[in-house]
């Protein structure tokens, strides 16, 4: 069954949904700190509840307790408060908990004091020594910035992301290129089987052969000016297409790219993104991918899935414009993509609803 939003786990602090990767819960925790409460001081940052509750969030989703802890929430029905590991980090994770937020919240002068102090307690975190690496990159300080990244490697040789920063303040010291970002761990559409992909292919046929047989038969003018027949194809082919989409994981679940992440909004403290794409989509589609460009830039998120939901209907909306009546074409541009859109999100939690009960 689909799961619905409870604050009562680690990804509902964060506003993550369950699938979400090691760079997408590091990313998502530095968002949330950033700009969180700038006039306390690094230091008095652990004293703050909300605070202490996105670290401990963040510490259990990063840690090798996450998969039993998954299992935990599959068998407790999704209700598990993360316990408060902060309470028992070393004096020096309790710096870098403090360290990190520094840094994200641009006081690098505390960045740089409180790393130093973490690495004095662990001289062999590398952790540590990359953040302090960060801190120097941001101060322009390459050469500096280069030596820590690389005791970062020593300590930690197997962390691709330290590899990563030594290649780029190479790059930024000697003047070049910065290098492409190594493979990130989102699952890309492409990798799905080829039976996936002959499922959707047969979709496109059918979708195709609708509109081929409806040429010419749309019917008098109707809702909001457009065919009557275009309305009812229109639904039943987006539906068709978010359904088959779905259930072959070409695109995520319906409760993961729309439900489970959450950005803020709407006067709360968060908002699950659907609210901010679906909800304009279904009143003028347009509206849709102009909000999620928005949003993705403010909330420093991208979801593959529903950038492919969203030109997936485009393409469709645009397909429908050149079959239907010249004097329609102009409106189906316009507004036919409200019904395909509509379509499309049933299809997909559909979709959804069929994939989460094979894979339980």
């Amino acid at each position: 069954m689909l799961k619905f939003r409870r604050s009562g786990n680690a990804y509902d602090v964060l506003g993550l949904p369950r699938s979400a990767t090691a760079t997408q819960i590091r990313s998502r925790y530095r968002h949330l700190i950033r700009g969180y409460k700038q006039d306390l001081s690094p230091r008095d940052l652990l004293d703050d509840e909300q605070f202490r509750e996105w670290a401990n969030a963040h510490l259990l989703l990063l840690s090798p307790e996450r998969r039993e802890y998954d299992r935990r929430l599959r068998r407790g029905g999704g209700e598990e408060r993360p316990a408060d590991l902060i309470a028992g980090l070393s004096e020096g994770r309790r710096l870098m908990v403090q360290a990190e937020a520094a840094f994200m919240q641009r006081k690098l002068r505390d960045a740089v004091e409180l790393g130093k102090s973490a690495v004095k307690l662990e001289s062999r975190n590398g952790e540590a020594y990359a953040l302090l690496g960060d801190v120097l990159r941001e101060q322009g300080r390459y050469a500096n910035a280069l030596t820590m990244y690389n005791y970062a490697i020593q300590f930690e040789p197997n962390k691709r992301r330290f590899w990563q920063e030594l290649q780029e303040v190479t790059a930024l010291r000697d003047g070049k290129a910065l290098p492409k970002r190594l493979r990130r761990e989102i699952t890309s559409p492409l990798q799905r089987p080829l039976w996936a992909w002959l499922a959707a292919g047969a979709a496109l046929v059918v979708i195709e052969a609708s509109m081929l047989y409806f040429r010419g038969r749309w019917g008098d003018v109707g809702l909001l000016k457009l065919p009557v027949n275009y309305t009812y194809v229109a639904l039943a082919d987006g539906f068709l297409l978010g359904l088959v989409l779905a259930a072959t994981a070409i695109i995520g679940p319906f409760d993961d790219e729309l439900l489970w992440y959450q950005v803020a909004g709407l006067g709360t403290e968060t908002t699950p993104i659907g609210v901010l794409i679906a909800l304009p989509g279904i009143v003028f589609f347009w509206a849709a991918p102009a909000f999620y460009v928005i949003v993705s830039l403010l909330d420093e998120h991208f979801s593959v899935s529903v950038a492919i939901a969203l030109a997936a209907c485009a393409a469709l909306t645009l397909a429908f414009s050149s079959v239907v009546p010249v004097e329609s074409r102009r409106t189906v541009q316009l507004l036919g993509g409200n019904f395909v859109f509509f379509g499309f999100l049933v299809g997909w939690l559909v979709g959804s609803i069929r994939r989460r009960a094979f894979e339980h």
